[in-house]
Order: C-alpha cells, then sequence, then structure tokens
C-alpha cells in the first residue's frame, strides 16, 4: 500500500486525557489497595500495522499526514486487536503513533466486555481507550452509561469523568464520577451519589462498593432509607453490608417505623451499628444517644436494642422520660410489647420521680432495684427493693395538697390509678415520718434526687428526608444503533435497533 499526504480532520487528541487516566488510575490503585498494579503490554519490536488486523472494510486507503502514516478504513469496517475486535461506520489506524481512531455506530466486542459509543481513540500502547458520545459498557454483571469513558484494557479499570448510570439485576446507580473496577465488580463513585433497588434507597456525596457482595462505604450527607425494615439512617459516614450491617458515624440518626405503622422511633448519637437478619433487628447507640418516641424519651451514653425480645438497655448515665415520670440510674432496661412499654426496671441507685399535676408536687422513689410496670400505656405500679425509701405528697379529700410521707423499708410498693398514687405498700424494716403541710414541704427531696424535664428529647423537626430528586427510569440518552435489549440482555451484534 502507498501512502499520501493527507490533512488529519479536527479531532480531540486525547494524549493529555489518557495521561490523566493513567495518573488517576495508579492514585486509585495505591489508594484503595484494590488491584495490583499491572504493567501495560510492551510496544517491544511488534509491527505497527500487524497490532490492527482489518477484518473487513467498505474502503481502505493510505496517506501520510503530520502525525505519519495514516490507514483510513471508510464503510461497514470490522478490526481486531489483541483486546477486541471493533464495528464502527469508520476508522483511521495512526501507524507511527499506534492509535486507533473510530467513528459512527461503534461496537467493541472483547472477553469480558462489550461497549458501543459514537466516538473511541484506543492506544495499542497503553491498552487505554478514550470513549465519548453515548457510551454504554456491558460488563458481566453490570451495564454502565456515560458520556465519556476512558478504560484500560489490561486493568478492566474505567474512569468516568462525566455523569454515569450503572444498572444491574438489584437496581440503578448514577453519580457525577467515577472509577469502575470490572475485575473486582467494585467502584468509586463521587459526587449526588443514588442508588435505588427494591429495597433500599441511597444517597451520599461518595460512595465505595462492591456490588456483588452488597458492600458500601458512604461518605458525606449519607442518606439510607430500608425500606424493608423501615428504618432510614443519615450520618457522615454509613457502612453496609450483605449480612444486614450498617454502621453510621458523625452526627448518625436513625428513624424505624413499627411493623404495623403506628409507632415511630427517633434516635440520633455520635455513631450506631445496626444488626439484620431476616425481621430482627439490633442495634447499639454510642455518645450523646438521644431516643424519642410518641410515649418515651432518653438520654443515655449507650443504648442497645433487641427485636428478638423487644428490649432497650440504656447505660451510662441514662436519663429516661415516660409522661410525668422521671426515671434515672447506671443501668435502665426498658420492655416494649408490640412497641409499648410494658415494664421498666432499673438498678444500683436507681431514683424516680413522678409529678402529681394535681397538686404540683414531685413524689419520689429510690433505692437497688427499681421496677415500674405500665398497663394500657399508663404507670399501674412502682416498686423498689432492697431497702426503699419514698417521698409522695398526699391531699385532703377536697384534693388539696396535705403534707407529705418519708418512709423506708425493705420492699416498697407504690401503686396508681389513671396516672394518680391510690396506695403505698411497705414491708420488712419499716420506718416512716409524716409531715405537716407547711411552707416549703413542696420542694423537699431525697438524697439523689435529679428532676431535669428541660433536658427531655423532643420529636426531632428536621425531616429524614432525600435531598436528591428520585433517581429517573429513562436512560441518559437515545441509546446506540447497535445497542438493542432482549429480554433485558444486550444482544451483541444487532445493528438495525433504535436510532
Amino acid at each position: 500500500m502507498k501512502y499520501r499526504p493527507s490533512h488529519t480532520p479536527g479531532i480531540m487528541n486525547p494524549a493529555s486525557h489518557i495521561l490523566m487516566f493513567a495518573v488517576l488510575m495508579l492514585l486509585a490503585l495505591s489508594s484503595l489497595l484494590l488491584l495490583p498494579l499491572l504493567p501495560f503490554s510492551d510496544a517491544g519490536t511488534a509491527d505497527a500495522q500487524s497490532r490492527v488486523r482489518i477484518l473487513q472494510s467498505d474502503e481502505l486507503e493510505g496517506v501520510v499526514a503530520a502525525e505519519g502514516r495514516i490507514r483510513k478504513l471508510t464503510g461497514n469496517v470490522a478490526l481486531s486487536t489483541e483486546d477486541f475486535t471493533i464495528v464502527c461506520d469508520s476508522a483511521w489506524h495512526y501507524l507511527d503513533l499506534e492509535e486507533l481512531r473510530a467513528w459512527g455506530n461503534i461496537e467493541i466486542t472483547s472477553e469480558r466486555d462489550q461497549i458501543w459509543s459514537d466516538r473511541a481513540t484506543y492506544d495499542l500502547v497503553s491498552e487505554v481507550a478514550l470513549f465519548e458520545g453515548r457510551v454504554v459498557m456491558q460488563s458481566e454483571k453490570a451495564l454502565l452509561f456515560s458520556e465519556e469513558v476512558f478504560y484500560s484494557f489490561v486493568t478492566e479499570i474505567a474512569l468516568f469523568p462525566e455523569r454515569l448510570r450503572l444498572e444491574d439485576d438489584r437496581g440503578v446507580l448514577v453519580a457525577d464520577s467515577g472509577f469502575y473496577y470490572n475485575a473486582l465488580d467494585s467502584a468509586v463513585f463521587r459526587g449526588n451519589v443514588q442508588v435505588s433497588d427494591s429495597l433500599q434507597y441511597i444517597e451520599a456525596d461518595s460512595m465505595f462498593t462492591r456490588r456483588s457482595d452488597e458492600y458500601y462505604e458512604l461518605h458525606g450527607r449519607v442518606y439510607l432509607d430500608d425500606q424493608e425494615n423501615r428504618t432510614r439512617m443519615t450520618g457522615g459516614f454509613v457502612q453496609a453490608d450483605s449480612t444486614g450491617y450498617r454502621r453510621a458515624e458523625g452526627g448518625s440518626r436513625m428513624r424505624r417505623i413499627s411493623e404495623d405503622l403506628s409507632d415511630t422511633t427517633f434516635l440520633w448519637a455520635d455513631w450506631l451499628e445496626v444488626h439484620q437478619k431476616d425481621t430482627i433487628n439490633t442495634f447499639s447507640a454510642y455518645d450523646a444517644v438521644h431516643i424519642w418516641t410518641e410515649s418515651y424519651s432518653s438520654l443515655s451514653d449507650t443504648a442497645h436494642y433487641d427485636d428478638a425480645v423487644e428490649q432497650f438497655i440504656l447505660e451510662g448515665d441514662p436519663r429516661l422520660w415516660y409522661e410525668e415520670m422521671q426515671l434515672t440510674g447506671p443501668y435502665i432496661l426498658i420492655q416494649l410489647e408490640e412497641d409499648s412499654v410494658r415494664y421498666l426496671e432499673s438498678h444500683l441507685n436507681s431514683f424516680a420521680v413522678q409529678r402529681d399535676t394535681s397538686i404540683d408536687r414531685l413524689n419520689q422513689i429510690t433505692g437497688d432495684t427499681l421496677y415500674v410496670q405500665f398497663e394500657d400505656g399508663t404507670v399501674s405500679y412502682m416498686q423498689v427493693y432492697p431497702r426503699g425509701n419514698v417521698l409522695y405528697f398526699v391531699k385532703d379529700s377536697d384534693g388539696q395538697a396535705d403534707g407529705a410521707i418519708e418512709m423506708t423499708a425493705d420492699f416498697i410498693k407504690l401503686l396508681f390509678e389513671e396516672g394518680e398514687l391510690v396506695d403505698v405498700i411497705a414491708r420488712r424494716n419499716v420506718d416512716g415520718i409524716f409531715h405537716q403541710e407547711n411552707e416549703g414541704i413542696s420542694e423537699k427531696r431525697l438524697s439523689g434526687f435529679v428532676w431535669e424535664p428541660e433536658m427531655r428529647p423532643q420529636r426531632p423537626d428536621m425531616p429524614m428526608e432525600p435531598r436528591l430528586p428520585p433517581v429517573p427510569d429513562e436512560r441518559p440518552f437515545e441509546l446506540p444503533r447497535r445497542f438493542a435489549i432482549v429480554d433485558g440482555v444486550a444482544n451483541r451484534g444487532t445493528q438495525d435497533s433504535q436510532d
């Protein structure tokens, strides 16, 4: 073949982009330690012309331009390299630059991938390609869409500098940019990351994921909606995997709706962990733990919940509020029954305060172990043992304040009806005194008294809602002509699909 002088058409020189991709790829590999560094293929002494084998072309022309020798192929072009076969409308093979450029209706097929695009530039030495226009990549486990993609056929790593969309058998992921590690089915995404599938919805500023393992590391303004378990979670960082484990850090918050949709629990803390197995949930929250429900609220250093037994355990100077009662102690157990409080139990220097709203006075009970039983959502009785101490205010026949009784005993039980104290039972080593009504008696306090209604957590005002619009059902562009979907699978080589 003879070559004649020619001018190169005004197309973008991708050298700088390919260099950027190589640098970014090395940074990503070294920081994430995901893959060993693999050498690019050696240029060696292989003949430049033999690197690209012509399988078909309506027209072939050899020219010489400023870039050196060029083979121009036009019309129904089919070529092959060591990495892939390509069909397209036209292609130029720059023999001296060892570069292949293709245009129009491109379809590339390799051992593990299939790629469609409008334009492509392939470096035969580095084996890195730049795809532009309507780019669709079909890997073994995912289908990806973008308008610009760098791809290394050696490391099987794709760089997406532009907005991308990933689809697999579980759902859809979109982001402003990212890396996709095809061999490991792993990816790093940045900017307005969203994941939507049948069981959950996720938002974050950035994400690392192994989709096949359902493993995620989410960073920055994280929002996770677990629709199957009626749980929403937010935080600065969230880790999640297929075992049902969730870890949220950086001002984490969680909202959980009861199975019958009648009750909502809000929890916020510095960080928390959630374990989900089938329909059973357990979680632990740490550092400045706040809990709010319609019936009770609490503060503690740590909180543990087990769905199997419907129990909360609060530790680390906890405080619990239920209607007009406050309970404090180093350990508080909340026993639920169908999301309603059945009983409370506190150990070691426990202290309960119950406000009698009719006379605005504070009944007090303290001791080693304190137990509070509920019926139909109100306090039924309190009991304390051993060596309990109680101060309760009495009323006359007109319901007016009429002094107080202070008592100690090995066992003390306070009975309530409709939230009002109606009787006190004391047993063994009973000792007590009656305090006449007098000015200042309402301020009488037992040792260890704690009453802090101003610290009671309130329902959060900030809604736990997505900040981004929903993931669109539509793909980002009209599909390339050679790309078709038949029964949900990319059909290789189809040429008469959508324009």
